[in-house]
């Protein structure tokens, strides 16, 4: 699809994970640690209500610029489907929950653009916020995703 198919959706921000009603089960975490980020990709799975072995090479990812990537469990088959929005790009396929999680870390270490750097009075640290959205409502293709975006949090005296 060309840039001017009336097909191909134009990169946009994902829906805020609670700015409308929903059926689905959803979440949202904003956090610095690790262990957030895989509780954040099981949770993410759960939401699809997808079961899977915790070695199975299930989780996807795309990335739209240095400052969001979409993560998929596809746990049943094909389902989600490709995420095709105009823009998006593929990340990593077909990887273990220990697997995508390193490989978000690395972007967020490596090429995740976080927003401008806060001043608090205190410091500041690095994170991110994760959270399960829907994006079905636009024929974008899956059921749902998780978001990954960095983040800056405030560290206090």
């Amino acid at each position: 699809m060309g840039d001017d198919d009336p097909r191909a959706s134009k990169p946009t921000s994902p829906p805020a994970p609670f700015s409308s009603p929903s059926y689905e089960p959803r979440f949202a975490i904003e956090h610095g640690g690790h262990e957030a980020l895989s509780h954040a990709l099981q949770l993410h799975a759960l939401c699809n209500r997808a079961r899977y072995r915790e070695d199975a090479p299930v989780f996807f990812g795309s990335t739209l610029s240095p400052a969001r990537v979409a993560v998929a469990a596809r746990a049943r088959g094909s389902f989600p489907g490709e995420l095709r929005v105009y823009g998006y790009e593929p990340l990593f396929a077909e990887l273990t929950r220990a697997e995508a999680l390193e490989a978000i870390l690395r972007w967020l270490r490596d090429v995740a653009e976080y927003p401008e750097r806060p001043w608090f009075d205190g410091g500041e640290g690095r994170g991110f916020r994760a959270y399960h959205v829907a994006w079905g409502q636009e024929s974008l293709g899956p059921y749902g995703y998780m978001v990954v975006e960095p983040k800056w949090f405030e560290i206090h005296k």
